[in-house]
């Protein structure tokens, strides 16, 4: 590799240090400013294009780089100033300052490089695959550096036990090294530790100390992605626990091998082993413990769209929270009844619920929970054709979700929104929802939500006869593969979306087989709740229809009795 003075490096690394850890010099910076220029139009895509990747990494200081760079190459492009504005509308007051303040130093830093490059005779072109290089090599050092750190720390207890040949004292060592591994986040080593530990537990440690090294284990290769690793090793520490009569133990595993299969969309397993946990916490009456197993089978039952045992089983959390004086803890449940009834069309029992839910959230000052109930009541409403009510409690969900900065919930209820000033007949306020809805969803990568207001926004620029606009959107979703996706369902919310960025993590890990799982599983609820959706739709009409023809025959019985009873009355009189 070329070889460059000092002082180029130190300015790169304070650039990348300006705009992020995972920031590499732009194509326009230093050495590209002498390199073959491409075409503006060529220029203005790869800013977008760069700036798009960094969005997904939520490295907003590199992406409002990039978007500003692309803005000053096409001043009457819309495209980046509006994602400049998603960003700003992400951000957080002092957070938005420091990304411009680090967006501002990082462009003197830029400047200053060009006009010295310039000055020079000589034109150093550091690549992208140089800088690259760079960062990398830094990381690794700084990885080594951190573990020669933990190492040196337990070098001299490590020798000491190893003299005097005391293998429970080496695995102990061994143990607490592998845990100052798995603490800093170091998940290869710390698996590598665990296993020399392991070698000398089986040999001579007892049967309690081997299933807990197992367990570590499970957990350090869960957190790899390592599912398969991370099931077996849970499984040997079961057959342990179960071997030494440690229940406690026992169910406590089996809960923990129902969360790998959960992780990795195995529902069925899921199921199975969760309930093999509640079974022994019912034997030894551990009432807290059962009160968190019957919640996350609620939460499996209800991702498969089985609604009537996902309601069981939250009406046994609720049983118990109550049972052990825990109200603050029935908000969260509330709200998922909620929605678990709302989705079987039960909506008195769904908004007993919801109301339930928000006063419990709001009394305990949960009011990022609190907003979505909010929002599930205005799906209630909406449903209901009450659009203008609708429009007021989305509203006050999105208010108090800003105050939280809860992103992922506005763009949820954003879209609900849209739909309700869709339904409503306002497009020009839809189509702004849908707008705020899909730049978040852009910036946080949801896809979901993406292709949900990629189609309304088509549905809602035809309605406002944007025609140009409307085809644009349809290209867009064709591009999705999302052509088909329902946008007439309200998005629900409930404490599972809380999770989400632990599960887009989680998704990056999982293999070919989980990902068609989810893909099937996913399909398979949505399919079941559009047919619940339009089978509550029609039984409306029909319960409608049906009052309507009552009120006709009623209307029609009234009208002939007064006319029966005036008949009498006259003939009475002429008789008189």
């Amino acid at each position: 590799m070329k070889r460059y003075s000092v002082n180029v490096y130190v300015r790169l690394t304070l650039l990348i240090w300006l705009l992020g850890p995972v920031v590499l010099i732009p194509a326009t910076g230093i050495g590209s400013a002498y390199a073959q220029t491409p075409d503006k139009s060529t220029q203005y895509r790869q800013h977008l294009l760069k700036g798009d990747g960094y969005l997904a990494e939520k490295n907003y200081a590199a992406a409002m780089f990039e978007y500003e760079k692309a803005a000053d190459l096409m001043p009457n492009e819309d495209e980046p100033k509006l994602k400049m504005q998603s960003i700003e509308a992400t951000l957080g007051i002092n957070e938005l300052a420091e990304v411009k303040r680090k967006v501002e130093q990082a462009r003197k830093l830029e400047q200053e490089q060009l006009k010295k490059a310039a000055t020079a005779k000589t034109t150093p072109t550091i690549s992208e695959t140089a800088a690259e290089t760079e960062v990398t090599m830094q990381t690794a050092d700084d990885r080594e550096s951190a573990r020669k750190i933990i190492l040196e720390k337990f070098a001299e207890e490590l020798a000491k036990a190893e003299k005097s040949k005391d293998q429970a004292a080496i695995a102990a060592v061994l143990r607490k090294i592998a845990d100052a591994f798995k603490e800093a986040g170091d998940d290869e080593m710390a698996i590598a530790y665990y296993n020399k530990a392991l070698a000398i537990e089986e040999k001579t440690g007892k049967e309690e100390s081997v299933a807990e090294v197992y367990d570590n284990l499970a957990d350090a290769y869960y957190s790899t992605g390592d599912f398969q690793q991370s099931i077996s090793s849970y499984e040997k520490s079961l057959a342990l626990k179960e071997k030494t009569g440690d229940k406690a133990g026992a169910s406590k595993v089996m809960s923990e091998i129902a969360n790998v299969y959960e992780t990795t969309y195995d529902y069925k397993n899921a199921i199975n082993y969760y309930q093999q946990s509640a079974k022994i916490k019912e034997d030894m009456q551990d009432e807290p413990g059962l009160k968190d197993i019957e919640n996350n089978l609620g939460d499996v039952y209800y991702k498969q769209k089985i609604l009537t045992s996902s309601i069981m089983s939250y009406e046994k959390t609720v049983n118990i929270i109550r049972k052990l004086n825990m109200d603050e803890a029935l908000g969260s449940v509330y709200n998922k009844l909620g929605v678990a009834h709302y989705e079987m069309g039960n909506y008195t029992e769904a908004e007993k619920f919801f109301k339930e839910s928000m006063k419990n959230l709001n009394e305990n000052n949960n009011r990022k929970e609190a907003s979505m109930a909010l929002n599930n009541l205005g799906n209630l409403l909406f449903i209901n054709n009450k659009y203008e009510d609708a429009i007021g409690y989305y509203q006050r969900s999105i208010n108090t979700k800003k105050e939280n900065q809860y992103d992922y919930g506005q763009a949820v209820t954003l879209f609900n929104l849209g739909n309700a000033y869709r339904r409503s007949g306002d497009h020009e306020m839809a189509i702004k929802q849908y707008e705020k809805s899909k730049r978040i969803a852009d910036s946080l990568n949801i896809p979901v939500l993406m292709a949900k207001n990629t189609k309304a926004l088509s549905v809602a620029y035809s309605s406002a006869k944007k025609f140009d606009k409307a085809s644009e959107m349809e290209e867009a979703l064709a591009s999705l593969n999302q052509s088909n996706i329902s946008i007439e369902i309200p998005v629900s919310e409930n404490e599972m979306d809380l999770e989400y960025e632990k599960t887009q993590k989680i998704l990056t890990k999982l293999n070919e087989e989980a990902l068609k799982r989810k893909e099937s599983l996913e399909s398979g609820a949505e399919d079941k709740m559009t047919d619940m959706y339009i089978n509550n739709i029609n039984g409306q009409y029909l319960r409608e229809q049906s009052r309507n023809r009552m009120l006709i025959i009623i209307s029609a019985g009234l009208g002939t009795l007064l006319l029966g009873m005036l008949f009498l009355y006259l003939r009475l009189k002429r008789k008189a």
